[in-house]
């Protein structure tokens, strides 16, 4: 059962990964299948492994829910983190949350340096001006899960 959650968090995490990068977005499909098949490893692993995947489902949506109302990040990163803690559980969601929290902060500190430095060179509202600069957050939040779930 771990070899499939892992397997499950890493495809899980390249997916959310290549939208939030590639289109600044991660479709609501994306994430329902995504939850869909947690719930199926979930309900595999019997009773107790549906109400941790569940109390983790309801921490990851419950950890960024008040960011999301106060518009510091999108409503992907959310959904992103509740089927996280589907896959995860509540115990691990934390470490994960944590782990994304650090290196998220570490890439937004990259993405101001840099924005610092080629200021005024596009013009606001542009494409690249605009979304260019906005951080995957979904994914980084998903590769820090992998990787906690692999050396847990």
């Amino acid at each position: 059962m771990w070899t499939l959650r892992s397997i499950f968090l890493w495809m899980f995490a390249a997916g959310v990964t290549y939208y939030d990068l590639r289109y600044r977005k991660v479709p609501n499909r994306f994430v329902l299948l995504s939850a869909a098949g947690g719930f199926a490893l979930a309900a595999a692993g019997g009773w107790s492994a549906c109400r941790a995947g569940l109390c983790g489902m309801l921490l990851g949506f419950a950890l960024l829910f008040p960011a999301f109302l106060l518009r510091m990040v999108g409503g992907g990163d959310v959904k992103s983190l509740a089927v996280i803690g589907l896959a995860t559980g509540p115990g691990l969601l934390w470490i994960s949350f944590l782990r994304g929290a650090v290196a998220g902060g570490l890439a937004g500190v990259f993405v101001l340096a840099v924005r610092t430095r080629v200021r005024g060179r596009f013009p606001v509202g542009a494409e690249r001006g605009a979304a260019a600069w906005t951080l995957p957050y979904a994914g980084i939040l998903a590769v820090c899960a992998a990787f906690s779930f692999l050396f847990s």
